[in-house]
C-alpha cells in the first residue's frame, strides 16, 4: 500500500506560526515512521463490521458523548493492523490529528517520555492557530518543558492550546479529527498507563473542538481499570476477541489466499496446495488468531524452493512447525514478562512463593481434562477467589478469563498450553510448567476436595434408595460444585500423568478409600458418571494394586444409574 509522504516534523509550517523545533519528539512513533514502512493494513473486505463501526463513531457529529473508542483484544487478534488501517484512511481523508504507535522493547517506543510533544506537534500540522498556541507554549519555557511530567507536559502542550482555539478557529474540517493511539499495553510504566488515559480523557472532553480519539490495547487488568475509572459517556469499547468466529474464519481465508497467492507467484508454488480445503485447514489452526496465520505464512514464505513442502507440512501436521513456532513463543514470552515481572522481583522475598503459585494455577489451566471458572478453580487448588482473580487478571491477554463466574477460564490459543509445557519452547524457567509436577499436584488437590466434601447422602435427600432419574440435575450441581465433580472424575488420571511412585501416595489412597470409597461412587452415580468409575478402579488396580475397603463408608444412598 502507498504510503503517505508527509513526515512528522517540526518545521512544516511557516515559521510565522511559530517555531517548535526545541520539543523533542519521536518520529518513529507516528504511523508513517520509517520503523512502519512495510507494516501491513487489513486487506479489502476484511474487518468489515469492526472498521465501519469505527469509522461511523469518527464521522458522527463533533457534539457526540462518546469521544474514545477502545478497541481492546486478546494478543495476536489483529489491533494494531486495524489501527494502521484507520490512521491511513484517515491521514489520506486530511483528518489524522496524530498517532502515536506505542512497542515495548524498543526505547522510547515504550515510554510517555515524549508522547505529548510527539502529539502536540502532530496536532500542529493540522491547524496554523493550534501551531501557534503550542510553540508559544514552548517558548514560554523552553527548558522547563522538557523535565516536566507526563501529565504537566500534556497540560502545557496540548490542553491549553486545545482550550485557547476558538469556535471558528479550532480545525478546517467538517468532521472531528482522529487521533489514534495503538497498544496501550506495551506502554511499560503502570503508573504512566493510567494517567495517559486520563490525559487523553480531559482532551476528548474540550469543547467545541471534538476530537476523536481511537485506542487500543488488550484487556489487561490495569487498563480495564484505567477506562472503568471514567464516565460511562465518555467512551466505547470493541472487543475484538468476541466477534463471531465464522467471520473472523472468513477474514482469515482471505488473508491465507492473499498471502499464499502471493508466495505462490515467487516460489513457483503448486496451485493444488492452494485448494479451498488447503485454506480452510490453516484457517481452522489458526484458531481466529491472525498471529497465528501470519507466523504460518512466514514460515511458509522463508521456505524459498521448499515453500510448497512446508505448506504441506503445516496442512498434515495441524500444528505449526518448530521454527515457525519460534515467533509466537517469543510474542508469549513478552506477554508472560510483562504482566509478571513487576510481581516477580528478583530483589522481593515474596518471588519464590508467587513462582510457586503461578505454576500452580497456570500448570492447572494448561493441564485439565475440563476447564474451571475461577470460583471452582479457586476450590480444587486451595487458593482464595481474589488470589486466583489476580493472577488471572494479570494474565488476560494470553487467557480468556469471563466476565461472568459461571463461565471457565481457557487459553486464548492451544499453542499457550503447547508453550507453556514445552521446556526447549518457554526458555524462561520461571514461566515453565513441568507436566508431571501439575499433574501431581493436581491429583493432590483433587484428593484434599473429595476428603473435605464427599460424604453419605451428600444431596440431603433423605430417602434410601432413590432412583437416580428422581434427582434433579440443579440439586446435584448445588450440592456437589463442579470443582468436585472434576475431582470425582479426573484425580485418577492426574495420578497416572504424574508418573509418581506408587509406594510414595498408596498410603493416602488407601486412607482416602477407607473413608470416602463409597461416597465417591455415590458421586459419580449422581453426576452419571458411574461406569467411568469402574474404568477409574480398573485403572487404578493396573497401576497401584490396593484393596478397596469399604468398612467405614456406609451403605450407598443409590442404586439405580441415572437414565
Amino acid at each position: 500500500m502507498k504510503q503517505s509522504t508527509p513526515k512528522l516534523s517540526t518545521d512544516l509550517l511557516p515559521q510565522e506560526y511559530g517555531s517548535l523545533d526545541g520539543l523533542d519528539i519521536l518520529p518513529e512513533a507516528s504511523f508513517d515512521g520509517a520503523n512502519k514502512q512495510h507494516a501491513e493494513t487489513c486487506l479489502p473486505n476484511t474487518r468489515r463490521d469492526v472498521l465501519d463501526q469505527i469509522r461511523r463513531w469518527a464521522d458522527g457529529p463533533g457534539d457526540d458523548r462518546h469521544r474514545i473508542y477502545w478497541l481492546k483484544g486478546m494478543a495476536g487478534t489483529g489491533k494494531s493492523t486495524i489501527a494502521l488501517t484507520i490512521a491511513r484512511e484517515y491521514s489520506g481523508k486530511k483528518r489524522l490529528g496524530a498517532s502515536f504507535f506505542f512497542a515495548r522493547g524498543k526505547g522510547d517506543l515504550a515510554s510517555t517520555r515524549r508522547f505529548a510533544a510527539t502529539i502536540a506537534v502532530q496536532l500542529a500540522e493540522a491547524s496554523p492557530q493550534m501551531r501557534k498556541h503550542i510553540a508559544a507554549a514552548a517558548a514560554a519555557a523552553p527548558r522547563r518543558i522538557h523535565g516536566l511530567g507526563l501529565y504537566d507536559q500534556w497540560e502545557t502542550l496540548v490542553l491549553q492550546p486545545l482550550a485557547l482555539l476558538g469556535k471558528g478557529e479550532a480545525f478546517p474540517h467538517s468532521h472531528p479529527l482522529v487521533v489514534v493511539v495503538d497498544a496501550l499495553d506495551e506502554c511499560d510504566n503502570n503508573n504512566d498507563v493510567l494517567l495517559l488515559i486520563q490525559c487523553l480523557a480531559v482532551a476528548a472532553a474540550v469543547e467545541h473542538v471534538g476530537l476523536r480519539i481511537f485506542v487500543t490495547s488488550r484487556p489487561d487488568q490495569l487498563i480495564n481499570a484505567g477506562f472503568g475509572d471514567l464516565s460511562p459517556d465518555t467512551h466505547q469499547h470493541f472487543i475484538l476477541h468476541d466477534i463471531e468466529r465464522s467471520i473472523v474464519n472468513e477474514d482469515l481465508a482471505v488473508y491465507y489466499k492473499h498471502q499464499l497467492g502471493k508466495i505462490a507467484r515467487t516460489s513457483n508454488l503448486d496451485a493444488a496446495f492452494l485448494s479451498d480445503d488447503t485454506i480452510q485447514t490453516l484457517v481452522q489452526m489458526s484458531c481466529g488468531l491472525f498471529v497465528h496465520a501470519a507466523t504460518a505464512c512466514r514460515f511458509v514464505c522463508t521456505g524459498g524452493l521448499l515453500a510448497g513442502e512446508r505448506l504441506a507440512e503445516l496442512v498434515s501436521a495441524k500444528r505449526l512447525p518448530a521454527k515457525a513456532e519460534t515467533a509466537l513463543d517469543r510474542m508469549y514470552l513478552t506477554v508472560l514478562e510483562h504482566s509478571l515481572t513487576a510481581q516477580l522481583d528478583p530483589e522481593d522475598s515474596e518471588t519464590a512463593r508467587l513462582q510457586a503459585l503461578f505454576r500452580r494455577i497456570m500448570g492447572t489451566i494448561a493441564v485439565l481434562y475440563d476447564a474451571l471458572s475461577p470460583t471452582n478453580l479457586a476450590m480444587l487448588l486451595g487458593q482464595s477467589k481474589e488470589t486466583i482473580a489476580s493472577l488471572l487478571g494479570s494474565l488476560r491477554s494470553l487467557l480468556d478469563v469471563p466476565e461472568e463466574d459461571a463461565c471457565r477460564v481457557v487459553p486464548l490459543h492451544p499453542s499457550f498450553r503447547e508453550f507453556l509445557l514445552d521446556s526447549q519452547r518457554c526458555s524462561n524457567t520461571t514461566f515453565y510448567i513441568d507436566t508431571k509436577e501439575a499433574h501431581r499436584h493436581l491429583f493432590e488437590c483433587c484428593l484434599r476436595v473429595m476428603s473435605s466434601r464427599l460424604r453419605q447422602d451428600v444431596c440431603d435427600l433423605r430417602r434410601p434408595g432413590t432412583r437416580i432419574g428422581d434427582v434433579q440435575r440443579t440439586e446435584v450441581d448445588t450440592a456437589v460444585p463442579f470443582a468436585v465433580q472434576y475431582a470425582c472424575r479426573y484425580w485418577v488420571h492426574h495420578l497416572e500423568r504424574s508418573e509418581v511412585d506408587p509406594q510414595e501416595c498408596s498410603g493416602i489412597i488407601a486412607e482416602f478409600f477407607e473413608a470416602r470409597f463409597l461416597f465417591w461412587l455415590e458421586t459419580l452415580a449422581l453426576i452419571g458418571q458411574l461406569g467411568d468409575g469402574i474404568a477409574l478402579l480398573q485403572l487404578l488396580e493396573k497401576r497401584f494394586p490396593i484393596t478397596l475397603p469399604v468398612g467405614k463408608a456406609g451403605p450407598l444412598t443409590y442404586t439405580q444409574p441415572r437414565s
